[in-house]
């Protein structure tokens, strides 16, 4: 086989910092004011439409995988077969990889003492003089691409600087050994390299939006975020500068809400605030792994499972204040779910998103890549096997690319285009001086687990929500949220709003006696109490003690020792629930029956009292905690209800109805009981009866 010129080459990252040198900073400055002079950006326009989400895929070629650009693989018939197939299962949106290696492959000649000199091809043949130079023959190939997606009328979401994949990294000679977020060099040819890359493609029509790289995160440690903001700042200007048409996107995983706490290591350099700051949508990657114990504790087809992505999303919405979707979803294979229980757990996922308000859902990825012999995949135990069709000549479908063809047909086969906004009931704070997603996660099972909906929100980059009801949950130390937000809080409470505030760990209110009605110690002394509420015995986990004594507040539960679990107290016109462990948190991380395997434990049920003291009042209302629920009005009046069945089997579920049950697609509703098979949704509508 004859070798191509260019070559995936793989280098370790350095840790070095890297100079900030003047250059780097003229770059970022110049960069910046380019975005701001560019025409605003279109986002939302074409891609994606709330209401209306999009399936789709992330996109390797069947037969070469991450070597689909090089010359001697390219393959436009096995393509053409490849995006033909994706398409018939329903697929309208992929997401690709210009392999940055691939398609500014340079090197640096040196001279004496190692001097640099002129820019080479890889391979030391041909000098480059244009410092947006890109490979003709790769740049081709992707514009065939580009076509053979429009003539099957999918959507693309060009993923740029892919220089990480799967764990390998795969960048051009030229920045060798150099740290790709920090070190100016680096950052100046990845900037280069999304300029020539859009400039190039941007009158493409089957592109709908650019996304800054593949988790380009993972290339490189910044030691600071005004590191990590300059490399946001350079690659996203340098898009806006080619095209301020369509969106960027992020691509990248694991941000954190924690934007004003200390900085500690690498976890939270990167911040959802500043993603917020300079990208016009955010990009969960929510996979059930091992190491997410907020999404591995019950089989991928699970209550918490077809939430979990929700959750991220609305989460990272929360704080940065952009829309957010999940880019890269998945049940890590075989290894943790069989097939056919991916398909279940996916299929209940696409009708949560929907409801939710997503742009789109992305699965990982489009083919099985178990047949390839060379990185990422070659020593990879997890990934390979990932794929909705296999490799095969006739694109065999596997049960995850039928569950997105049958989402598909139902989306298409409804009377409206897009679905309503659904209605939410109360806003739950998330803290930005900690990381939140857990008390976020929580919040989010035992609000849908109780039957209402909730509203996330920043407490020190968004403004308050005007709600009659909020809910506050624990933080770990005393500065999770600000005197300023607490003290509106309790403003909003004496005007007629109704908290429930959970209280766990080292949490502290200067004013809390006078607030809640309760005196409180605190010690360091892990505890797991039992305690009665509502006649059923329910019990939690906490590392701190609370002693709590009712001072002013009427007393609603218990525990063994005569400690005050659950109180309420009237403060002004409003009224405050207290809580006296970490409840949101504790659903997470420690008890197992909540929302888990039996539903035994139903703490759940405190989130329902405090809605139903607050006077949250729902169209439609059911007993059980694994039907979810939203609610959408109609401009008709008449207002759409989606359902979701999370169980692992069928159920006929007996549900209150303030209205007349109309039309019902996807499932059964007669005499008050609805009718859904296993991991699966439907819409009925309801004509209101007030």
């Amino acid at each position: 086989m004859k070798m191509s010129k260019c070559r995936n080459i793989q280098y370790p990252v350095s840790n070095a910092n890297g100079n900030w040198n003047l250059a780097f900073a003229a770059l970022a400055i110049l960069a910046t004011f380019t975005m701001a002079f560019a025409a605003p950006v279109a986002a939302g326009e074409t891609f994606p439409v709330e209401g209306k989400m999009l399936v789709g895929v992330n996109f390797w070629g069947s037969k070469a995988g991450v070597r689909m650009w090089r010359a001697d693989e390219w393959d436009e018939s096995s393509i053409e077969k490849d995006v033909s197939a994706l398409a018939a299962t329903g697929v309208e949106l992929m997401r690709v990889f210009p392999t940055w290696s691939e398609f500014q492959p340079l090197m640096q000649e040196k001279k004496y003492q190692g001097a640099p000199a002129l820019l080479l091809r890889d391979g030391g043949k041909g000098e480059i003089y244009d410092p947006l130079w890109l490979d003709p023959g790769a740049v081709a190939r992707f514009e065939k691409f580009c076509e053979i997606a429009e003539r099957h009328n999918v959507k693309l979401m060009v993923s740029l600087v892919t220089g990480w994949m799967s764990g390998t990294i795969f960048a051009p000679r030229i920045v060798e050994n150099r740290n790709l977020i920090t070190d100016p060099e680096a950052v100046m040819w990845e900037g280069r390299f999304a300029r020539a890359f859009v400039r190039r493609m941007k009158d493409k029509k089957a592109i709908v939006a650019w996304c800054l790289g593949n988790e380009c995160n993972c290339m490189g440690a910044a030691e600071s975020r005004a590191q990590a903001w300059m490399w946001l700042n350079t690659i996203s200007s340098a898009i806006r500068m080619e095209d301020p048409s369509r969106p960027v996107v992020s691509g990248m995983h694991s941000q954190t809400s924690d934007g004003f706490g200390p900085q500690r290591g690498d976890y939270n350099k990167w911040t959802l605030q500043m993603q917020g700051e300079l990208l016009d949508f955010l990009t969960p990657h929510p996979y059930p792994a091992a190491f997410r114990i907020e999404a591995s504790r019950g089989p991928f087809n699970c209550f918490r499972n077809a939430l979990h992505p929700v959750s991220q999303c609305l989460f990272y919405s929360a704080v940065s204040g952009k829309p957010s979707f999940p880019q890269e979803i998945g049940s890590l294979g075989p290894r943790l779910s069989p097939d056919w229980m991916s398909a279940r757990g996916m299929r209940q996922q696409m009708f949560t998103c929907w409801a939710h308000g997503l742009g789109a859902y992305l699965w990982w990825c489009a083919f099985m890549q178990t047949h390839l012999d060379y990185p990422p995949y070659s020593e990879c135990h997890v990934e390979p096997e990932l794929g909705l069709l296999h490799a095969d000549e006739n694109r065999t479908p596997k049960p995850m690319a039928k569950a997105i063809k049958a989402f598909r047909d139902f989306r298409d086969s409804l009377p409206f285009d897009v679905l309503p906004k659904y209605k939410t009931d109360a806003v739950c704070l998330v803290s930005e001086r900690e990381e939140f997603y857990h008390q976020t996660f929580g919040a989010f099972m035992l609000s849908k687990a109780a039957g209402f909906d909730i509203e996330f929100t920043g407490n020190d980059t968004r403004e308050l929500p005007d709600s009659s009801f909020y809910i506050l949950p624990s933080g770990k130390g005393w500065g999770t949220y600000s005197r300023k937000t607490w003290d509106e809080l309790v403003d909003r409470v004496k005007k007629g709003a109704t908290l429930l505030v959970s209280r766990g760990f080292e949490t502290g209110y200067i004013d809390w006696p006078e607030i809640t009605g309760l005196e409180q110690t605190t010690y360091h002394k892990a505890r797991r109490p039992s305690f009665e509420f509502e006649g059923r015995k329910m019990s939690f986990s906490d590392s701190y003690t609370a002693e709590q004594k009712p001072i002013d507040c009427e007393v609603l539960a218990t525990d063994s020792d005569g400690n005050v679990v659950l109180s309420e107290k009237k403060l002004g016109r409003g009224l405050v629930i207290v809580v006296n462990f970490a409840l949101e948190k504790c659903v997470i991380e420690q008890e197992s029956e909540v929302v888990d395997n039996s539903f035994s434990n139903e703490l759940w049920r405190i989130y329902a009292y405090a809605a139903l003291r607050a006077g949250v009042k729902r169209l439609v209302r059911k007993d059980d905690p694994r039907l979810v629920l939203t609610e959408h009005p109609s401009e008709d009046g008449k207002t759409l209800v989606v359902a979701v069945n999370t169980h692992d089997e069928p159920i006929e579920c007996p549900v209150e109805v303030d209205g007349t049950v109309g039309r019902v697609w996807n499932g059964f509703f007669k005499d008050g009981v609805l009718s859904l098979r296993e991991n699966d949704g439907c819409v009925f509508e309801v004509a209101n009866g007030n």
